[in-house]
């Protein structure tokens, strides 16, 4: 088994774009996937990310400090998951229920054990 990280990028917020009833529902729907990621032992840890996030850039041996996205897409939150591969940790960030609610993209990223392993 290897560790991925699935990071998940939105253009809008679950919190904010539907309406109480919509955030039951995803709500519901959000807690019975990690409920059953949990289950199947896949999920190592998974949390949203909140507003203030800040971009450190290094230019010219100067480190700057600012919210620099230029985009409407954000960083919503991530998951930390087990999977035997690649093609099964896709196939756990396919069923994310976010995809339902808003227009959300996940990226799939392998993680590297220390000591290249």
């Amino acid at each position: 088994m290897k560790d991925f990280l699935l990071i998940i990028r939105t253009e809008g917020s679950v919190w904010s774009d539907l309406s109480p009833e919509e955030l039951q529902r995803h709500m519901e729907q959000g807690g019975a996937y990690i409920e059953n990621l949990m289950k199947e032992g896949k999920l190592k840890n998974a949390n949203p990310i909140d507003k203030g996030s800040r971009i450190i850039t290094d230019s010219n041996g100067t480190l700057k400090d600012g919210p620099f996205n230029e985009s409407k897409e954000l960083i919503a939150g991530y998951f930390h998951i087990i999977a035997a591969d690649i093609d099964e940790a896709v196939s756990i960030a396919k069923a994310n229920p976010i995809f339902q609610d808003i227009p959300s993209k996940i990226e799939v990223h392998p993680m590297m054990p220390i000591g290249g392993n």
